[in-house]
């Protein structure tokens, strides 16, 4: 019964129509021949003459002249009366199904999805949409795509824990029933990836109608100033009061440099001879991708006690590229002159104030990464130290790799990193596809190169960090120390703003760099908090414990750099919001991008108590990371 139940299944999906119109003219051909064969079995005469007329024959459905009752051969004659009944079936079929193709199989597509519950909806099915939907086919998931543009079959196999694949929808976004169409009602999650913000927000505010509560919400973003107004206190306010939705901003660049950063970042990667954090990395290129892991290294940096993370940006154009994020992002380039513009009190000193601002340290070297190692500007700027990680990010994909060669040539030469282990990486950061040239039995001396190489895909790191990405279950831990609550729950957790939810997001990431900084070796921080699979021992818990006053400072500073990082400024209130502040407290200070602690060298007893409460969460939620996993998969 197991066989009748997916022929069913088969027939009622429409699958029928998609093997006829694919293979409907091969299926006519081949009966063809049968039939000519049986025919010629069947005929007397010479073989050119009974071929030419059992072809013949076999074409009656055109032209009605001739039957099967004629033949002596009981098993021949019931052979060709199959024949005379199945061509002309799938022929008619086959035509029907031509010329009807374009109603047929979006009308049997739409029923499809129609049936369909707890499904993830991606709108714009072109590089990152596809990687998503891949990825996601690859976890089991429901997947059904919107693109005017139909895409190439997807060969994937299938995977065993879900027979369907992903649905693609062939409409224009914006129509007004899109939401109707890809049944959104039953949606679980919907990922807007236009590559236009604006359609992005029109097709949001279309469809609000028609979502659940419970459903989450993806929209791409295309500029800086779209992400940040996002993020911020007020960004989505309405939408978010009327329809209470998860909504999350996804820059799809900016995604992948988060997934980039947790996994092949210096803390994770490296333990070098300087201790378990190396303060240095490097970024080659001005893409975009580059500019993003510059950034997410601005908001999650270290932030040790011992200094600031110092990040070389080499190659052509850096420069300008800086001048351009500086603009925006004011708090990457700052010094003690302009202390009061910051909000910063006479009393302050430049020690205490350079320990805060700009939030890491960059420096820019306009030559290329090569020329920059073999004529020693590396050195001079680095001292006795070498970045542990070399992210190289072009727009070239050819060019990443050449220069990972020519880097990793270059930096084999000098004496103090020969015999090494090769411990640190030179990452290519792909824009279009894995071109496959790393490390292999082409260097036979691969042990003596300090450098390894490795190369990535921007689609797939962003459909990896998206669908993988376990940080929610940290963060509302960590957003109930910041809420005064014994725990939140997931209906809280939706109703959040964006500012809070990623705020505390970047505290599920700076995880990972506090237990390194601890001591605790790179494979079991990873495994516990990016992919939630061990817990601490008790004695890692004893190396945190032995560090408690270090991570207070580190998460102090992390929390200093995201708020700068995102606009806020802080110092005392103008006079006419006075009487404002009394009443609303911290709303009006969100609604004015104004946080008065964030230059206060001396913090009062309830803001100690926070950090000191997040590092009890960090300690908690490391050794009951599989309880957090476990919760989150039976709900």
């Amino acid at each position: 019964m197991n066989w009748i139940s997916k022929w069913i299944h088969w027939f009622r999906e429409g699958k029928w129509i998609e093997l006829i119109d694919y293979h409907g003219k091969w299926i006519v051909g081949l009966l063809l021949a049968i039939s000519t064969g049986l025919w010629i079995c069947a005929l007397g005469g010479s073989m050119p003459s009974r071929f030419l007329h059992g072809f013949y024959y076999s074409l009656q459905f055109i032209v009605l002249n001739k039957t099967a009752d004629d033949v002596v051969n009981n098993i021949l004659r019931y052979a060709l009366y199959a024949t005379q009944f199945a061509i002309p079936l799938f022929a008619s079929i086959t035509i029907f199904s031509k010329l009807f193709h374009d109603r047929i199989v979006p009308y049997m597509k739409k029923l499809e999805v129609g049936r369909l519950h707890n499904h993830y909806v991606i709108v714009g099915y072109g590089a990152f949409g596809q990687a998503l939907a891949k990825q996601l086919f690859i976890n089991g998931k429901l997947i059904v795509g919107i693109d005017l543009i139909d895409p190439p079959e997807n060969k994937e196999k299938e995977n065993k824990s879900n027979k369907q694949k992903p649905v693609i929808l062939s409409y224009n976004a914006l129509h007004p029933n899109i939401g109707k169409i890809a049944n959104l009602e039953h949606a679980k999650c919907i990922y807007l990836l236009l590559p236009k913000e604006r359609d992005n927000l029109s097709i949001l505010e279309n469809i609000s109608g028609y979502l659940k509560n419970s459903s989450k919400v993806f929209i791409r973003t295309e500029s800086s100033d779209m992400q940040r107004l996002l993020v911020d206190w007020v960004g989505l306010k309405a939408l978010n009061q009327n329809t209470q939705l998860d909504i999350r901003s996804c820059n799809p660049i900016d995604i992948a440099a988060r997934g980039i950063v947790n996994d092949y970042a210096p803390d994770i990667y490296a333990h070098t001879e300087q201790g378990p954090i190396s303060q240095i990395v490097m970024v080659t290129g001005t893409s975009e991708a580059a500019k993003a892991i510059l950034l997410r290294f601005a908001r999650i940096g270290i932030f040790s006690p011992k200094g600031k993370l110092l990040v070389i940006w080499a190659g052509e154009g850096v420069t300008k590229a800086f001048l351009e994020l500086k603009a925006i992002y004011p708090a990457l380039d700052t010094d003690y002159s302009v202390c009061e513009s910051w909000g910063g009190r006479s009393e302050i000193s430049q020690d205490y104030f350079d320990s805060v601002l700009p939030t890491i340290n960059v420096c820019l070297l306009k030559s290329s990464a090569v020329h920059a190692v073999r004529d020693g500007s590396i050195s001079e700027t680095c001292g006795a130290r070498w970045p542990s990680v070399i992210y190289v990010c072009h727009d070239s994909d050819i060019r990443n790799l050449a220069e990972a060669r020519d880097l990793q040539a270059a930096l084999g030469v000098h004496d103090e990193l020969i015999g090494t282990i090769p411990q640190r990486l030179i990452l290519a950061v792909q824009s279009k596809s894995v071109v496959g040239i790393r490390n292999g039995n082409d260097i036979p001396v691969l042990k003596e190169i300090p450098y390894s190489i490795e190369e990535i895909c921007l689609d797939s790191v962003f459909a990896k960090t998206v669908t993988d990405d376990l940080a929610d279950d940290l963060a509302k831990g960590f957003h109930s120390v910041y809420a005064k609550r014994q725990k939140i729950d997931n209906k809280d957790w939706e109703q959040e703003k964006l500012l809070f939810k990623e705020s505390n997001r970047d505290v599920a990431d700076h995880l990972a760099i506090k237990a390194r900084y601890s001591g605790i070796n790179s494979e079991t921080v990873a495994n516990c908090v990016f992919k939630g699979s061990v817990n601490i021992s008790d004695n890692d818990r004893k190396l945190m414990e032995k560090k408690y006053n270090d991570l207070v400072i580190m998460e102090r500073r992390r929390y200093r750099a995201f708020m700068f990082m995102n606009g806020f400024t802080h110092g005392s209130h103008p006079a006419k919001y006075t009487e404002m502040q009394i009443k609303s407290g911290k709303e009006l200070d969100r609604c004015l991008r104004v946080n008065s602690t964030l230059l206060e060298e001396k913090l009062s007893q309830t803001e100690h108590v926070k950090d000191n409460d997040i590092i009890e969460q960090s300690l908690q939620a490391l050794q009951l990371r599989n309880n957090y996993e476990s919760a989150s998969t039976n709900k």
